[in-house]
């Protein structure tokens, strides 16, 4: 059974939990979350055709040597799953870089957008790593686990540095909370019982954007008027995004981004 929660920006946190995991409506470290009085942009109906495709790749590293096994501490119920990877970096073998958000500045919010895609934890992971939204769109967060999570969510400021605003437990398997984001911004959410879990929410200017897959290609599947675009790419891996100006053309245009791992960080 699914138990659905609805919360913009006001929900009573997890607290503290041990051995025998011990639930409690007290605060987390949560900090005020000012979504709910953001006045959003108008939203029209935007057609959902395909207007720029490509695809991100990394360079100056091997792939191989990038996966890392997670210690995932003795944990019994995440253990039974096999070897968890460290989702930061998800090369493949000719460099193709997946969980790069693409967006084109200058994008209007949809009026006829998914209302509420999911981000699941199964297997003791965040699944996907990263979605992206527009302002207004909510997101279903579900657990799928036959153990107990807890979803922090916190506004990425820079590495090292990030700002509070929800944070509750998911004890029981089918648990789900949904929350609206009206405020754009990148989020970063955290599981504090399972340290290294770990995802990504990018809260774009509209609807225009898309996330890499494990093939480093996307398609941002809005329709764009004919004309001229700045289109950019976020990795969370990286302190700077890459900006290309593309030109779009019978509704159709493509842009290929290579980050280099010389620029990343470690977060």
């Amino acid at each position: 059974m699914t138990r659905v929660k609805q919360t913009v920006s006001r929900q009573a946190p997890w607290a503290a939990f041990g051995v025998v995991m011990l639930i409690a409506n007290v605060s987390c470290g949560k900090m005020p979350d000012a979504a709910a009085e953001v006045k959003l942009s108008p939203a029209i109906e935007i057609a959902e055709v395909t207007s720029i495709t490509g695809k991100v790749t990394l360079k100056g590293a091997d792939p191989a040597k990038l996966k890392k096994v997670v210690d995932v501490g003795g944990n019994p119920f995440c253990t039974g799953h096999g070897e968890i990877l460290d989702p930061a970096w998800k090369v493949s073998a000719d460099g193709s870089l997946a969980d790069a958000v693409i967006t084109v500045r200058g994008s209007q919010r949809a009026s006829n957008a998914a209302s509420a895609p999911m981000m699941d934890q199964t297997k003791c992971e965040f699944v996907p790593h990263t979605l992206s939204i527009q302002p207004g769109q909510s997101v279903r967060f579900h657990n799928n686990d036959l153990t107990f999570h807890n979803i922090r969510i916190a506004r990425y400021e820079a590495p090292g540095k990030s700002s509070n605003i929800d944070n509750f437990g998911q004890p029981s398997r089918g648990d789900e909370n949904v929350k609206v984001f009206n405020t754009p911004g990148i989020y970063r959410l955290e599981c504090d019982v399972h340290r290294w879990m770990n995802a990504w929410v990018y809260v774009h200017e509209g609807v225009h954007t898309a996330v890499s897959g494990t093939d480093g290609r996307f398609s941002i599947s809005r329709a764009l008027a004919d004309g001229d675009y700045v289109v950019e790419a976020w990795h969370p891996q990286f302190p700077q995004s890459i900006t290309h100006t593309v030109t779009v053309r019978d509704g159709k245009a493509t842009a290929d981004f290579e980050f280099d791992f010389a620029n990343a960080h470690s977060l």
